[in-house]
């Protein structure tokens, strides 16, 4: 009996969480395609010493069989223990480490291979798929995971029409490339703090400006750490009755002298039901006006990170505003941008001169924006459908494509930030991790 072909699309922490779980599996051999390369990914190519993971080293196995596995390994390369929160470079090397492990895994369960391209189309058969690659290849599979990672960035309109350069958080040649003055960085998340702490290591950056929205920060994790309930947390059906319950348990757990991290944390296991039981109006509701304060309690910051980042604070040396930039003047005789920017609440407009700025705002989720050539493919032939929040593809609760008709589609999924507006709870790792075992399960 030949064994089925299943093909990965992309080959960051997602797609090698997936492939993995699926060599592990012994249901098919897979071919892994990376665009840009094989294991760290956007999130964990970094090396400055100074970024991060904001979980633990117990939280970040890419095995859901293996909640440990992680940690052991840092253990053993360093010597830290699980509650360390580890640097983002060496989550990077424990990626291709996971990728190298399953390679020798596949030498007897059917094979993994690695193939450096880009997809362009992917579209069915009888019974099975048919991929493009930009160079003109074709692959046939009998299954498709799509791992197709964060999206990039959008640079807001007011910069591109003023053709004032924005930089990427994560391009570290561009940012030490900054000229000599005030940076400006736009977002206040923890892609900020990052960016914040490896320019304020700068002799040449002066003051530091983070502006958002709301110009909210991330919170601190525990210090240290406590396990949460293990009961999750029941909330109500609509979205205010939700909140309503939620901010009352709040209060509840506070008086029993529980910090209000763990009833947060009781939400972890069951955040994708609650997110999808909500109404397409209530799940907009949600992001007009809750998302930004769900980000900074759910997504928090390592103590270390979070004290530096304070300090920064204290110092002057960061300034966090809340409000939105109105106007953009970019001056290239004096490799400057002059930058007008409003206050939340106010109509009075403040001036500052900045060398550079950082786009800090995260990934386009709209995908109905995206230049992805397979994105566009499968939304256009009606292969896919964006969720109707657009952030990401619309799925079923096995991961599957749903259509254009919202019929699912067989065997081909996704994982990862494109099914964020499907499940909401799924960039992180421990998710990552299920998600990718419930697919293997599948072939």
């Amino acid at each position: 009996m030949t064994r089925k072909h299943v093909v990965v699309i992309g080959a960051g922490f997602s797609g090698v969480a997936a492939a993995a779980a699926i060599v592990r599996s012994k249901r098919a051999r897979v071919t892994l395609i990376g665009r840009d390369g094989f294991g760290p990914g956007l999130a964990y190519g970094t090396k400055d010493p100074s970024h991060l993971l904001n979980v633990r080293a117990s939280n970040m196995s890419a095995r859901a069989d293996k909640v440990d596995d992680f940690a052991l390994w840092l253990h053993s390369k360093t010597g830290a223990p699980p509650t360390t929160f580890a640097t983002r470079g060496r989550y990077g090397k424990y990626t291709q480490s996971a990728l190298k492990q399953a390679q020798r895994a596949a030498m007897f369960s059917g094979g993994l291979k690695l193939l450096r391209g880009e997809v362009v189309s992917c579209r069915a058969g009888s019974g099975w798929w048919n991929i493009e690659l930009a160079s003109g290849r074709s692959i046939e599979a009998n299954g498709v995971v799509l791992a197709l990672g964060n999206q990039p960035v959008s640079t807001p309109s007011v910069f591109t029409d003023a053709g004032a350069k924005v930089l990427d958080p994560w391009d570290a040649k561009e940012l030490q490339r900054i000229p000599k003055g005030d940076v400006l960085l736009l977002g206040a998340g923890l892609t900020m703090v990052d960016v914040a702490l490896s320019l304020a290591a700068r002799s040449r950056t002066r003051t530091i400006y983070a502006l958002s929205r709301r110009g909210l920060t991330p919170r601190i994790h525990l210090d240290p750490p406590m396990p949460a309930p293990s009961t999750p947390l029941q909330l109500p059906q609509s979205l205010s009755q939700k909140l309503h319950e939620f901010r009352r348990e709040v209060h509840t757990m506070a008086e029993r002298g529980e910090p209000w991290q763990l009833a947060v944390d009781r939400l972890r296991s069951v955040t994708p039901a609650l997110w999808r039981g909500l109404s397409p109006d209530e799940q907009s509701r949600f992001l007009r006006h809750l998302r930004v304060w769900w980000e900074v309690h759910r997504h928090r910051a390592a103590p270390e990170i979070f004290e530096r980042a304070e300090n920064l604070q204290r110092q002057g040396k960061l300034r966090v505003l809340a409000g939105e930039v109105v106007s953009v003047s970019p001056d290239a005789r004096r490799r400057s941008i002059e930058i007008y920017h409003r206050q939340r609440g106010s109509m009075v407009r403040h001036r500052i001169e900045v060398s550079g700025v950082v786009n800090c705002t995260g990934s386009n989720m709209d995908i109905t924006r995206s230049d992805d050539p397979l994105i566009r493919q499968l939304l256009s032939e009606g292969l896919a459908r964006a969720h109707s929040t657009n952030m990401g593809f619309d799925l079923d609760e096995q991961s599957r494509l749903l259509d254009a008709r919202g019929q699912g589609q067989g065997s081909i999924y996704a994982i990862g930030p494109i099914t964020v507006g499907a499940f909401w709870e799924s960039t992180a790792v421990p998710e990552i991790r299920a998600r990718a075992a419930a697919i293997a399960a599948l072939f």
